[in-house]
């Protein structure tokens, strides 16, 4: 593991965990999302390889996610479409961890923000774009420089 890697690591972590309200209440510094950091997941996000995340391919990417969660395309996710059916819950754009990770009650909870046990895209994405701005001294990419390009070295 290289320095700038260990590093990132850290700072990930840390931006996770300093996540305030619903977000930490999901464990997404202790486990909720552990997995949203692996370098698989950051190359899924990634989406023109230039090894760097944008603020933009991140958002892209959490729309792709609600719209794959979002089987009946009625624009929310209730809870039978958020966990899925047994042997059938892991998202085709998502590692096998995340989607275990992210398709958790508690994880719905965090992020059904009226309380009407359903998530809206508008919610997912706000959601979503928390994690960013937590993760991001900038709010483009951490450090300007964008954070897949921190963990690979590049």
């Amino acid at each position: 593991m290289t320095i700038q890697f260990k590093h990132t690591a850290i700072a990930i972590g840390v931006a996770l965990v300093a996540l305030s309200g619903s977000a930490s209440a999901a464990g997404v510094g202790s486990g909720g999302y552990s997995e949203l950091h692996t370098m698989d997941m950051m190359k899924m996000i990634d989406a023109n390889g230039d090894h760097m995340v944008s603020k933009d391919e991140f958002m892209t990417y959490y729309g792709s996610i609600f719209d794959a969660l979002d089987t009946d395309k009625d624009g929310s996710i209730d809870a039978k479409e958020w966990v899925g059916t047994k042997g059938d819950n892991k998202i085709s754009i998502a590692t096998g961890g995340f989607s275990s990770q992210l398709r958790t009650l508690k994880m719905m909870k965090a992020m059904d923000t009226d309380g009407d046990h359903k998530v809206t895209k508008e919610e997912f994405l706000k959601y979503h774009e928390g994690v960013f701005m937590a993760m991001s001294k900038s709010g483009t990419d951490i450090d300007g420089k964008g954070w897949l390009a921190r963990a690979t070295g590049n």
